[in-house]
């Protein structure tokens, strides 16, 4: 069987999203608990960890995600870095007033469940917009294609494999392609 390619809508680049401060606390407050040099460059970038707005536009996210992955990750390649990120944004959103809900419920609904809500995760990180497109490959495994331009395949990938972890399984997560248009994942179990 084929395996689908990238061919998705693509949100309107008009309407930029805006993502929660919820996600930004998430990663940058509690799963990476900031340094001073890092808390600096944040709030260079436009987001004051001590003072945080309702949300930010997605290029604030972008550039902070960006500054953290050279600052903590620097002698790291891009995917273990961006994968570790992943990782720590879910970890850290667990810890929040807003992903406790959600993460309270990964344990009971299983990995195949949890694969399934990714769209109602990814629009409570602030990103409705994503037309998620989920394939069966088998009872164990889905293939994923994310239509995202703004977050590194290896970010969302990171991020799955907690959320998989708490619904006990061991995820493998690969990036099968990535395009201007967004990327494609396997997730197994």
């Amino acid at each position: 069987m084929e395996s689908p390619s990238l061919q998705m809508r693509v949100p309107s680049p008009t309407v930029q999203p805006r993502i929660p401060s919820s996600v930004f606390e998430g990663l940058f407050v509690r799963g990476l608990d900031p340094n001073s040099e890092l808390r600096r460059a944040l709030e260079a970038e436009g987001y004051d960890p001590k003072c945080p707005e309702v949300d930010y536009p997605v290029q604030v996210w972008k550039r902070c995600v960006a500054l953290a992955r050279d600052l903590i990750y620097g002698q790291l390649s891009d995917a273990d870095a961006y994968r570790i990120l992943g990782r720590k944004l879910t970890e850290g959103f667990a810890n929040t007033l807003v992903g406790r809900v959600a993460a309270v419920a990964l344990p009971m609904i299983g990995a195949a469940r949890v694969v399934e809500r990714l769209p109602r995760y990814l629009a409570m990180m602030g990103r409705p917009d994503l037309e998620v497109q989920l394939v069966t490959v088998g009872e164990r495994a889905r293939r994923v294609i994310i239509p995202d331009v703004h977050n590194r395949p290896e970010f969302i990938a990171g991020a799955l494999e907690v959320a998989l972890e708490r619904a006990h399984v061991q995820p493998i997560i690969s990036v099968e392609e990535r395009s201007h248009l967004g990327f494609r994942l396997l997730i197994r179990w």
